[in-house]
C-alpha cells in the first residue's frame, strides 16, 4: 500500500540549520516555456521544500499517474516505500534548502527509477525523471529518416536500443542471423558509426522528443 510521503522531520532540521532560507512562492514560468517543457520527454518537477509541486511538465504527469515508484497526493510528490520517501525527504531538503546536487533511486524491481534533485533557487528543486528506456521513439524514427534507413533497419535499431542480441532480433523478426548482422551493417554504414556500441551511443545521445498523440 502506497504511504504518502512525509518529510516533515527532515525538513524542519534543514530549516533549523538555514533559518534565512525564504518559504518558496508560487513558481511562474510562462506558458511558453511551459509548452517547451512538455515537448520534452523527461519528466521534471519544480518543488518546494515540502515536495509539494509548483510545476509538473507532461511527462512528469505521466510518470506520476503510474503511481508505482512516486505519485501526487495532495499536491505533493509521494514516495511509495518508506525508505524511499526518508531518502527523497533528505535529497530534497539538500536540493532546497542547501544548495546541493542529489542523486537517489527509488522503487523496486521494475519500477526502480532514478530521480536527480538540483536546486534551481532558494526553497525551490528541480526533480528530474531518469529515463526508462535508451531512446524515445519519435527521436528514434528521426534519426532513421535522417540517415535513410529502411524499415526493417530501423526495426532493428530500436531492437538494439532495448539491450537485445543480434540472435534475439532474427528471432523476434523471424528471419536468418546472417540477415540481422547484414542489416545492421548497413545501419552502421549509413550513420558512420565504427560498431554497435558507438552506434549506440549516437542513439543515446539524441534529443528526448516527445510524440505530437502524448495519450
Amino acid at each position: 500500500m502506497n504511504t504518502l510521503m512525509n518529510p516533515s522531520s527532515a525538513t524542519l532540521k534543514a530549516l533549523a540549520a538555514t533559518p534565512e532560507v525564504p518559504r518558496a512562492a508560487p513558481v511562474a514560468i510562462g506558458p511558453l516555456l511551459a509548452a517547451a517543457l512538455d515537448e520534452v520527454d523527461v519528466g521534471l518537477a519544480l518543488v518546494d521544500p515540502e515536495a509539494r509541486t509548483l510545476h509538473l511538465n507532461h511527462r512528469a504527469q505521466q510518470c506520476l499517474a503510474d503511481g508505482a515508484a512516486l505519485a501526487l497526493r495532495d499536491g505533493r510528490i509521494a514516495a511509495s516505500r518508506a525508505d524511499d520517501a526518508a531518502a527523497m525527504a533528505r535529497a530534497l531538503a539538500d536540493a532546497a534548502l542547501r544548495g546541493l546536487r542529489r542523486l537517489i533511486h527509488v522503487g523496486q524491481g521494475d519500477a526502480r527509477c532514478s530521480l536527480a534533485l538540483v536546486p534551481v533557487r532558494p526553497g525551490v528543486a528541480a526533480l528530474m525523471l531518469g529515463r526508462s528506456h535508451l531512446c524515445e521513439a519519435l527521436s528514434l524514427q528521426g534519426f532513421a529518416r535522417a540517415h535513410a534507413l529502411s524499415d526493417a533497419e530501423a526495426r532493428v535499431l530500436s531492437a538494439l536500443g532495448r539491450g537485445d542480441a543480434p540472435t534475439q532480433i532474427a528471432r523476434a523478426h523471424g528471419v536468418a542471423l546472417s540477415t540481422v548482422r547484414t542489416q545492421i551493417g548497413a545501419i552502421r554504414g549509413k550513420t558512420g558509426a565504427a560498431s554497435i556500441r558507438d552506434l549506440l551511443r549516437m542513439v543515446a545521445a539524441l534529443p528526448p522528443i516527445v510524440g505530437a498523440l502524448r495519450h
